[in-house]
């Protein structure tokens, strides 16, 4: 086994936490290593400049439905039904060792995480949230908006939006109801400037297949920029299977290929998603076997029709991530909160596989009603979650198993909301379509959240600054540190709290004489 030493911190991932974390560190002249498993590269994005020009390329279908026609699954959301997500999410079951029942487990090897395949919706949490949170984050917000561009704001515009949206839009600014809120979604998406690397948003609407300009913000496309700086190092092709100590050092032990290598520093800052994170700390701290809480976000959706659109031509140009983000104070007093889409850019055998005709009939219908429909997810706090993983010792990489369920409870608030959701809606000229409502499993929600929540109790539970429990030197700066799930999508949270949790570690550092010589 191969030994290198030459980091002042070892960074596990390059998802959002990842480099949220490096930045703050590598700008205080830490030498920072960050160890990613991603080891291949992903499909090119397509290149069309519109939907139309898409719409008529013969060679569409592969995109679509695959060469195999593996992608033709009805029952899979449009989002992972690309080639782009299936090679993200390739190889992740496996190499976690992964077991489960009842629940939708999803992660990435890839370089970026599943910011690759995300919705880029940059929400922060509600003022009730933060206030039970155990730290500050409004300046780290204000940060990692400014690196990554945030578009948005609190009043949604009708003239950037599509036609069913920007409709509901307009209604909405008219009508003011108490209890629903609604604004233009703050995306991660390059609107009316360009930055190094990424170019500003064309509408071209082909968003789920990626973004060949780089408008949609995904965490690799600051590698380049991190990658600049002499004391950053970025190793690629590593497995990290396991944590340890070494003569007062912590240890990552790695594999790459059939060579096996150890990695050691002062501090690991583990960012590796929530579900491998918290193998590998689970594991360091010697509670393997021990069930954990693991939080996600209840979550459905539901389809609304504008009839004034029915049978629109499709746009030439649209944009397929969510246009309009919603917060809604439910009956029970409880928040909940989501976002509306088009779904002109959707595959047409997306929607006609939820239409209740034959094949050509429904194809007919999904033409026709593409332009008129608004898609709208909605999601409830964590805390109505109810989903117990376990990590088991197993070789050397470990093995989790995650059993999920839906509460009866959970169940009937997402009823609830969507039934409030949809008055509102229909106030604002869009009407529920019959039986569109679909309520997901456990996990859909690609949230996992909150297995070693700051300030929380127990064993496994970190303190403020993300810090394993009599394991000096090692934080968690993802998804598992938060101390809860707000209905409100996290990854926002997530980069700024590790920004937060690095910016104290690198002042802590740079306070060390020998480790501010070295950088």
């Amino acid at each position: 086994m191969t030994s290198v030493s030459d980091a002042d911190v070892i960074i596990v991932g390059s998802g959002p936490a990842g480099v949220s974390a490096a930045w703050p560190l590598v700008e205080a002249g830490v030498r920072v290593l960050m160890l990613d498993a991603a080891d291949t590269e992903l499909p090119a994005s397509p290149t069309h400049a519109t939907l139309a020009q898409w719409r008529a390329d013969p060679h569409r279908w592969q995109a679509e439905i695959g060469r195999d026609g593996a992608l033709a699954d009805s029952a899979m959301s449009p989002k992972f039904a690309t080639p782009l997500a299936r090679a993200t999410l390739a190889g992740f079951d496996t190499a976690a060792g992964l077991s489960t029942r009842d629940y939708v487990a999803i992660g990435a090897l890839a370089a970026g995480g599943l910011s690759r395949i995300w919705g880029a919706l940059a929400a922060r949490y509600g003022a009730e949230d933060l206030a039970a949170f155990p730290a500050d984050l409004g300046p780290h917000y204000d940060r990692v908006a400014r690196r990554i561009g945030v578009s948005g704001g609190d009043r949604p515009d009708p003239a950037a939006l599509t036609p069913p949206a920007a409709r509901f839009a307009a209604r909405h600014m008219a009508r003011r109801d108490g209890g629903f809120d609604l604004r233009a979604a703050p995306n991660a998406v390059l609107v009316g400037e360009e930055r190094e690397g990424r170019g500003a948003c064309t509408a071209c609407g082909l968003c789920l297949h990626g973004c060949a300009r780089g408008s949609i913000y995904h965490a690799a496309t600051e590698l380049p920029a991190l990658r600049r700086f002499r004391h950053f190092t970025y190793r690629s092709g590593m497995r990290v299977e396991r944590l340890a100590s070494d003569a007062g050092m912590n240890v990552v032990e790695a594999r790459a290929g059939a060579q096996s290598l150890r990695f050691a520093a002062p501090i690991v800052v583990l960012a590796a998603g929530t579900l491998m994170t918290t193998s590998l700390a689970v594991r360091r701290m010697g509670l393997a076997g021990r069930p954990l809480r693991l939080e996600s976000n209840p979550v459905g959706g539901i389809a609304f029709l504008m009839p004034h659109l029915i049978g629109r031509a499709l746009p030439d140009r649209s944009f397929g991530l969510g246009q309009l983000f919603y917060t809604l104070a439910t009956d029970a007093g409880v928040e909940a909160a989501g976002v509306f889409y088009g779904a002109d850019t959707l595959p047409l055998a997306a929607i006609a596989d939820r239409l209740p005709f034959t094949r050509a009939t429904a194809l007919r219908a999904a033409r026709a009603l593409a332009p008129a429909l608004l898609l709208a997810t909605g999601y409830l706090p964590g805390r109505f979650s109810d989903n117990v993983l376990t990590i088991e010792e197993d070789g050397a990489a470990g093995r989790m198993t995650i059993r999920g369920h839906q509460t009866d409870t959970a169940t009937g608030l997402l009823r609830a909301s969507f039934a409030q959701l949809t008055r509102h809606a229909r106030r604002r000229g869009a009407f529920g379509v019959p039986g569109s409502l679909q309520l997901l499993p456990p996990g859909a929600d690609a949230h996992p959240a909150a297995t070693l929540p700051m300030g929380g109790i127990g064993p496994a539970a970190t303190d403020n600054m993300g810090a394993l429990t009599n394991v000096p030197g090692v934080f968690v700066a993802d998804g598992a540190a938060l101390p809860f799930l707000s209905a409100r999508h996290p990854t926002l949270t997530i980069m700024a709290n590790a920004d937060r949790i690095a910016g104290a570690l690198a002042r802590r550092l740079c306070s060390t004489p020998e480790l501010r010589r070295a950088g």
